[in-house]
């Protein structure tokens, strides 16, 4: 769906040209791509041996991808988001899949979010020959990271589609500390990501644990990530804004750190209560809040149910109806649910399963009610968004002061695709320019 802002949609969002300065990002990935195309409905399997340091629930995982002859994405999967565990001590690992009957290129590599120390060791790849029904082992470059990691000869760093110069934060080097064989193995190195920061704490509000980091000083700026995000998917925001406000970012719950209360249905107004408990607890007044997808919904709603304490929102990708989403987006995101819920062994994807549930059922504004908003108000979307242009449109005009920008060549994730350009934006909106 259009908020669940997954990892594949999110490097799908980087790769729409070539990066030219290193990135701003709370993950990296290396990646060798192999052409498959002789390989076409054939089984596979890809297996590393990993393990982890120095880290506060930080992830790290192998993963694989098929891109098929029309460049569209294939099988996919990130054992990241899977529920797999990951310790100090080595492990291996397995990704098993098959090659798309229109597949073209199959890329693997080695994933890591968020601080840590992460070490991958010994990648495999196998294909099983359907004529003699035996696996065969496909060779790749350095599989054991014995050699120097040469990126473009060996290991690349991204994803396969684009090219990525650096992720800031990230270090990826061959390490002698504990190979699981030979004398080295893989390091990609973390620090000083936002959302696993340890001055970050948790407030006890409306009966859950609420994670949140502060930064700067001045008047009070909240920040609401998207549907499947967490506080790190505003680490292209925090520097520009914390040199004029307080940067106050949470993660809303059942996502990042946060908690929650299975017993309690997941929608939009037990998380404006989580909000306005958090914002009371904080001894806030007044505050300006800036909202990303869901987070931008949040925005408005807080504006409707709490005017006192909203100053000024600015939401980007923000749709007050299900139906606001563009069709494809409506019945993609039905289907996944059905998915989701048809796999749902021993609860594995009922997390997945709540927050697709919250975007097809909420939020139920209408137009008019959006007149009772009285703070400045910025709605903004790409012209790519999936957010259908003439519902941002229609925000925009039924609320009496607001504003719209529509920002060019530009998807749902504006906010990580164009930051110098949409932190402008509302920077020179909250200061009245």
């Amino acid at each position: 769906m259009k908020k669940i802002i997954s990892l594949l949609i999110l490097w799908l969002s980087l790769g729409i040209q070539a990066q030219d300065k290193p990135v701003v990002s709370y993950w990296t990935a290396i990646t060798q791509s192999l052409n498959v195309q002789d390989k076409q409905n054939w089984k596979f399997r890809v297996s590393a041996k990993i393990r982890k340091e120095n880290d506060n629930n930080a992830k790290c995982a192998i993963w694989a991808r098929i891109d098929k002859l029309d460049n569209s994405t294939g099988f996919f999967e990130n054992q990241a988001y899977s529920d797999i565990k990951v310790t100090s001590e080595w492990n291996s690992y397995e990704i098993k899949g098959t090659v798309n009957p229109d597949g073209k290129t199959l890329n693997i590599g080695a994933f890591a979010e968020d601080n840590g120390d992460f070490y991958f060791d010994d990648f495999k790849l196998e294909v099983l020959n359907p004529k003699n029904a035996k696996w065969m082992n496909i060779p790749l470059k350095n599989a054991g990271f014995e050699e120097e990691i040469a990126f473009e000869k060996n290991w690349a760093e991204g994803i396969g589609r684009n090219k990525i110069t650096h992720v800031k934060n990230f270090s990826i080097t061959a390490s002698d500390n504990k190979p699981f064989t030979g004398k080295k193995s893989l390091l990609i190195k973390a620090r000083n990501i936002i959302g696993n920061m340890p001055h970050g704490k948790f407030a006890e509000v409306n009966g859950i644990k609420m994670y949140y980091e502060t930064y700067g000083e001045g008047e009070p700026l909240l920040m609401l990530h998207g549907n499947g995000q967490s506080i790190s998917a505003f680490m292209n925001q925090v520097d520009d804004f914390s040199k004029k406000y307080k940067v106050i970012i949470v993660d809303c719950r059942e996502r990042g750190k946060s908690t929650y209360d299975k017993t309690k249905e997941l929608t939009f107004d037990i998380q404006v209560e989580d909000l306005k408990q958090f914002l009371d607890q904080q001894n806030i007044k007044k505050v300006k809040i800036l909202g990303w997808s869901d987070g931008g919904i949040l925005a408005i709603l807080m504006a409707l149910q709490h005017p006192d304490l909203v100053d000024k929102i600015a939401c980007s990708g923000a749709n007050i109806f299900p139906e606001g989403v563009t069709d494809e987006e409506f019945k993609d995101s039905k289907e996944t649910l059905a998915r989701l819920i048809k796999e749902n062994k021993n609860g594995k994807n009922d997390v997945y399963i709540d927050l697709y549930n919250l975007d097809l059922k909420y939020p139920n504004l209408k137009y008019e009610d959006l007149k009772a908003i009285q703070c400045p108000s910025l709605i903004m979307a790409g012209d790519k968004d999936v957010i259908k242009t003439e519902h941002t449109v229609k925000i925009a005009e039924s609320i009496p002061k607001g504003q719209l920008a529509i920002i060019p060549n530009s998807t749902h994730s504006v906010v990580a695709e164009k930051p110098e350009l949409f932190n402008s934006l509302v920077m020179d909106f909250f200061e009245g320019k």
